[in-house]
């Protein structure tokens, strides 16, 4: 600990309260703040009373002693009078303001260095927060000295070492508790249990790891915890399910392993439970259906097995459940669409089987999301899901078959529909045609053949479309001009054949284009210059066609692009300069044409490869080019 000598002072003068002590304290706070940007300390001057005039200090008027110091914190939040930018450390002198009940330093990223263990003198202490800084070192084991302090915030700090568990032995007021965002290690200490008064505990990103202490049952008062984005293992502690206050639940992103424990249903006024990107495994225990208060329920990206429990159905409150990427399996739970007040259902990437429930279709008001994606699921839709109006359906990835495409799906409103690979077999499903509103459409990977309707430039809310890899055939159509809110089109690894419009740069439905994906369709023709007029085109993949003619120098007009594939062709002549040196390109690949000449000098990482198999080409990366 320093030492902290006191210089020769003077009394307080007639009508200045300020301590002597709590002066000196405080002048040497100001002398460690090497920039003020909002100029917070200039009132701070020897010769003028601290308790009177001096900005973010207040004093007991019985004594004199300053009883809060708030330098940063602006005088209205609310009317953008912002934490400014600021630097300096912290003094140790600070420990000398011992009746000193609230100390905010929250400075908006401008403090630095450890925390002064001086601090820990300060047993009058009621709010210490020095979140949002810069500080580092460690936790100061003297703040087991502060017994009554009822918020201790250190979060977004660059603090490191233990939590020291002493600290933690006497703080019977605490109510609220953040250290998130820093850089501690070892473990969540088991006297955490002795917070008998803790509202609020927030400890997401800590670094801490091993088992969360079944001690943490002990805090009955507990609302809300958060002790996400660590590295806690084994299994959620039982105790959990004594915490009846709780009303936020985050243990999400962590290795937790091991089942759900069943008591978790004791949560009665549980709101929000993540628990996803863990290793969680067994079954959803049946007591989730207990949790009458719940609103969002996320378990995704876990292990865990089995049915869902016809329980969930209970769930009448709840906004948003994701199961997504589990073992989940068993028919889908009927009884889910009868929560009126439900918005977001993913359960993809799972093994459930059967029908999609005809109670899906009883959502009446918008709904967010419903994806089923990449599980066993099959056709038909059911009637009822034509009459849901729905921001994002995805049935991507479920042997759906061609009953999929019901004549009752024409009513749908959808704004984001994905049915790719789903065993579509036929033309292109007349039911869209009628579909209002839908900005993203992707079929791709299905068996679907014959033309393109004309009626799909009547789509002209659509923004993406991708058809890719599928049997459709026709030369690219001009049905395309009317959509002017289009921004990707991927059409590979179709039959499109014929030439590439030499206008379709100039057309206005291509003025927000940012992918362009025409590869492996037997287009033939030459690259259109116009191409290079497209101000958003960032991907331009037309690799595997019958292309000929010569690169046109135009695409290096086109000065968003990232990605260029032009492989497997017939194109000759040089590769322009402008093209190849364009800021934005990471991806470049012109290999097995009939190109030639040198090529040109470009500051990108592009590998030998992407000029392989041109006889006529030569300079790095490839051999360099034989003098005449």
């Amino acid at each position: 600990m320093i030492i902290v000598t006191y210089s020769i002072i003077s009394g307080p003068t007639l009508g200045k309260s300020c301590n002597a002590i709590d002066e000196e304290a405080l002048l040497d706070f100001k002398s460690r703040i090497e920039f003020d940007g909002r100029g917070r300390l200039s009132s701070w001057m020897p010769e003028t009373d601290c308790c009177a005039t001096w900005y973010g200090v207040k004093c007991d008027p019985t004594n004199g002693r300053v009883v809060q110091l708030s330098p940063f914190v602006p005088e209205d939040p609310w009317a953008g009078d912002n934490y400014a930018t600021k630097y300096g450390t912290l003094s140790p002198f600070l420990g000398n303001l011992t009746y000193l009940e609230e100390l905010n330093l929250f400075s908006g990223h401008g403090l630095t260095g450890p925390i002064p263990s001086e601090l820990g003198r300060l047993s009058n202490l009621k709010f210490l927060l020095l979140s949002d800084n810069r500080l580092n070192g460690s936790i100061p084991t003297s703040f087991a000295n502060l017994h009554r302090l009822t918020e201790l915030s250190l979060g977004d700090n660059n603090l490191t070492g233990i939590i020291p568990s002493n600290i933690f032995r006497s703080m019977k007021s605490l109510s609220s508790l953040s250290l998130s965002n820093n850089e501690l290690s070892g473990s969540l200490p088991s006297s955490i249990g002795n917070l008998i008064s803790l509202k609020s505990l927030h400890l997401r990103n800590c670094s801490l790891s091993g088992s969360i202490s079944s001690s943490i049952g002990k805090l009955k008062n507990l609302t809300y915890m958060d002790l996400s984005e660590n590295h806690f293992t084994n299994m959620i502690p039982y105790s959990i399910g004594q915490l009846s206050k709780l009303e936020t639940l985050l243990m999400n992103d962590n290795k937790l392993n091991g089942p759900i424990p069943n008591s978790i249903g004791k949560l009665s006024k549980l709101k929000i439970l993540n628990l996803s990107n863990n290793k969680l495994s067994g079954s959803i225990p049946s007591s989730i259906g207990d949790l009458a208060s719940l609103l969002i329920l996320e378990l995704n990206n876990n292990r865990l097995t089995g049915a869902l429990p016809n329980s969930i159905g209970n769930l009448t409150n709840m906004y948003s459940i994701d199961l997504g990427n589990n073992m989940l399996a068993g028919n889908l739970p009927s009884n889910i669409g009868h929560l009126k007040k439900l918005k977001n259902i993913v359960f993809s990437n799972n093994n459930f089987v059967g029908k999609i429930p005809s109670s899906y279709g009883n959502f009446k008001d918008f709904f967010d999301t419903l994806d089923l994606s990449n599980n066993k699921i099959v056709g038909p839709l059911p009637y009822q899901l034509s009459k849901a109006s729905i921001g994002n359906l995805n049935l991507s990835n479920n042997p759906l078959g061609t009953l999929t495409l019901h004549g009752s799906m024409f009513k749908l409103h959808v704004n984001k529909l994905s049915l790719a690979n789903t065993g579509i077999k036929g033309h292109f499903p007349q039911w869209l045609s009628k579909t209002t509103w839908i900005r993203h459409l992707d079929l791709s990977c299905n068996q679907l053949f014959g033309k393109l309707p004309s009626w799909i430039g009547n789509i002209t809310t659509l923004e993406s479309l991708n058809i890719s890899n599928n049997r459709l055939s026709s030369t690219i159509p001009s049905e395309f001009k009317s959509l002017s809110s289009l921004k990707i089109i991927d059409l590979h690894s179709n039959k499109f054949y014929g030439t590439i419009d030499k206008n379709i740069g100039n057309k206005f439905s291509m003025k927000y284009i940012n992918s362009l994906i025409l590869s492996n369709n037997p287009l033939r023709g030459s690259i259109p210059k116009s191409i290079g007029n497209m101000a958003e085109l960032q991907v331009l993949q037309m690799e595997s066609n019958r292309l000929i003619g010569k690169i046109p120098q135009e695409l290096g007009n086109a000065e968003k692009l990232k990605k260029v594939l032009l492989s497997k062709n017939k194109l000759t002549g040089s590769i322009p300069s402008k093209l190849l040196n364009l800021k934005e390109l990471q991806v470049f690949d012109v290999s097995r044409n009939h190109l030639s000449g040198t090529i040109p000098p470009h500051n990108s990482s592009i590998p030998s490869s992407a000029f392989s198999h041109n006889l006529g080409l030569c300079g790095t990366p490839l051999p360099p080019c034989k003098s005449l």
